[in-house]
């Protein structure tokens, strides 16, 4: 376990480089524009899926602002792909945008900032479950989590880390194998926005 510790620690480190180094949240605040790291770099669950997510928020929001965000960000030349996605006549109401940024060849990470109207149902709503995931984390819970995560990558298994976080905190899986068993009865509810319930986490660690 340390190992996948070390790996994850080690990819973690990376992770804010890039962030230091395209000058995410710098350039996003010249736009007058709050950028919030979410995701496993944010709750530390990092394993080998090289991804940095991000939501953004603006009071006076416009396309422009967005892409003119962007553009700059895109300037490293280490940024070798931009895709762009037009949600804001959608339930979501955003734009999402996804960038390739190529580390060495052959090590390339996804950096996906999603830009999001104030009025969007799903304004702040990862924001808070990231934190709550994050105030309920153990040190076993950890461990269990990233074990998994290494699993499904080595074996080529896609599967969302929310799916995995609620495996772990509420259904106390411990297993790769017990954890696909557990996904496939478990009800699609397409985009996921289970969060933990931190009383019973709290009442279950006094224990």
């Amino acid at each position: 376990m340390e190992n996948l510790k070390t790996i994850s620690a080690k990819n973690l480190e990376k992770a804010f480089k890039i962030i230091r180094e395209l000058q995410i949240e710098e350039i996003w605040k010249k736009f007058n524009s709050t950028c919030n790291l979410i995701g496993s770099v944010k709750t530390g669950l990092l394993m080998s899926h090289l991804d940095i997510d991000f939501h953004v928020y603006s009071d006076d929001f416009s396309i422009e602002k967005s892409f003119g965000a962007i553009s700059q960000i895109s300037q490293n030349r280490k940024i070798k792909e931009v895709l762009y996605k037009n949600l804001l006549e959608a339930e979501d109401m955003c734009l999402e945008w996804h960038l390739s940024y190529e580390e060495t060849p052959g090590r390339v990470w996804t950096i996906d900032i999603i830009h999001i109207k104030n009025e969007s149902p799903y304004a702040g709503v990862i924001e808070r479950i990231t934190e709550k995931i994050n105030s309920v984390l153990t040190e076993k819970l950890r461990q269990t989590i990233l074990k998994i995560k290494w699993e499904s990558e080595r074996q080529k298994e896609k599967f969302f880390g929310i799916d995995i976080y609620q495996a772990v905190i509420d259904e106390q899986i411990e297993s790769f194998e017990d954890f696909k068993i557990w996904k496939q009865n478990k009800k699609d509810v397409g985009i996921s926005l289970w969060e933990p319930d931190v009383e019973i986490r709290k009442h279950r660690c006094a224990k």
